[in-house]
């Protein structure tokens, strides 16, 4: 089913898709994930035994979504969160935090979330480490825009769960149960949580540059048996592999390019009113350049049916209401980023995105304005 459903509607599409990697490779521009700047998760420290100290993460935002399509909202969302913890590494492999988080926005002074913070960090082994309680899920766990949106850094409640880390030369996977809501036996809502495998496998050295497989399994289920909330469990998940290829550049204002292709493979549950398919896909294909001054990216979307939960509105072929799909959908989108570290651990960021709908011929854009701050109070501590 799934191999028909692509050969007939990427057949349509050859040309455009086959004139975009010229245009992009003519170029020698597209990471899967350019919020590089998104980065709060506290360091781990092998070399602090015994050491207690405090410590603050903020991330100060503006943003701004210029968007007319159906699938997105016009808004401007500004505000800041704070984070104050207490760390405290009672041996080598242990660390153990503890503390707040504080998401305000301006403007409102009804809005304000707090939530506690409270972490685990064990790590057995330089390769390994295990998460228990809050989660690292800096840079979106480096997961692409359409299955990740990366508002939800700042915009969302901290993750909370169980994370597995494996770092090696050849390969880093990340693996996350993300806990979103508790049901109790009677509660009239429905059990929530995400969850993904996030892989990066070095595959080999190739004109001066490195060619790399990466793959995210990523989902959202909403179910459960104890409460009284009325309909069916549901499940969200996609399948992501591709292809990166990255390389440095010597001698010339561009430091480094990256290429990159992705395929994403969703499913959803079927119910004849708003799901009535099972699957959709989607085929991204991109490139970046990175210079001193920032970087610039260009990346080509196409969307059959495709839809994830927590994917940035804009690539979704369903607005996330209502039952009208969109069957196709394609963006052309250019980026740039820029990051300046204004002191060790404080980085201001400035983004703007410009996305064209080629389909329905409409631009819309975005630009946002960051600044973060990762301190950590001991002079003893070292950093």
């Amino acid at each position: 089913m799934i191999s028909k459903l692509l050969k007939g509607t990427l057949k349509n599409y050859k040309k455009k898709l086959l004139g975009l990697l010229v245009l992009v490779s003519a170029l020698n521009l597209s990471g899967q994930n350019q919020y590089q700047l998104f980065k709060t998760y506290e360091t781990y420290r092998p070399d602090s035994t015994g050491i207690l100290y405090f410590a603050i993460d903020n991330l100060n935002f503006f943003k701004n979504n210029e968007n007319k399509l159906e699938r997105s909202a016009d808004y401007t969302l500004t505000g800041a969160f704070l984070r104050p913890t207490v760390v405290y590494y009672p041996d080598s492999k242990l660390r153990m935090q503890l503390g707040g988080h504080v998401l305000k926005y301006n403007g409102r002074d009804d809005y304000a979330h707090l939530s506690p913070w409270f972490n685990v960090h064990y790590q057995p082994t330089d390769r390994i480490a295990v998460i228990l309680g809050n989660l690292d899920n800096d840079q979106g766990h480096l997961m692409a825009e359409q299955l990740y949106n990366p508002e939800l850094f700042y915009s969302a409640k901290p993750e909370v769960g169980l994370q597995t880390k494996y770092t090696s030369d050849r390969l880093t996977t990340d693996l996350w149960i993300d806990w979103q809501q508790l049901i109790m036996a009677g509660d009239p809502y429905k059990e929530r949580f995400a969850f993904g495998v996030r892989s990066n496998l070095f595959v080999s050295n190739l004109s001066g540059g490195s060619l790399f497989f990466p793959f995210t399994f990523y989902g959202r289920h909403e179910g459960g048996t104890i409460g009284t909330a009325p309909g069916l469990a549901k499940s969200f998940i996609t399948l992501t592999p591709g292809l990166v290829y990255k390389k440095p550049i010597t001698g010339s204002l561009i430091t480094d390019m990256e290429l990159t292709a992705l395929f994403s493979l969703s499913t959803y549950p079927k119910d004849n009113l708003i799901f009535k398919q099972s699957s959709g896909w989607g085929l991204s294909v991109s490139g970046n350049v990175n210079t001193p001054f920032g970087g610039v990216t260009t990346s080509f979307w196409h969307g059959h049916l495709f839809y994830t939960p927590q994917g940035s509105p804009i690539f979704q072929n369903y607005p996330g209401k209502g039952s009208v799909w969109l069957d196709d959908h394609e963006l052309i989108d250019l980026k740039y980023h820029y990051q300046h570290q204004i002191i060790k651990n404080t980085f201001f960021g400035f983004m703007f995105d410009y996305y064209y709908d080629t389909l329905r011929r409409k631009a819309v854009n975005s630009a946002g304005l960051y600044l973060i701050v990762n301190l950590g109070i001991n002079p003893s501590a070292k950093r």
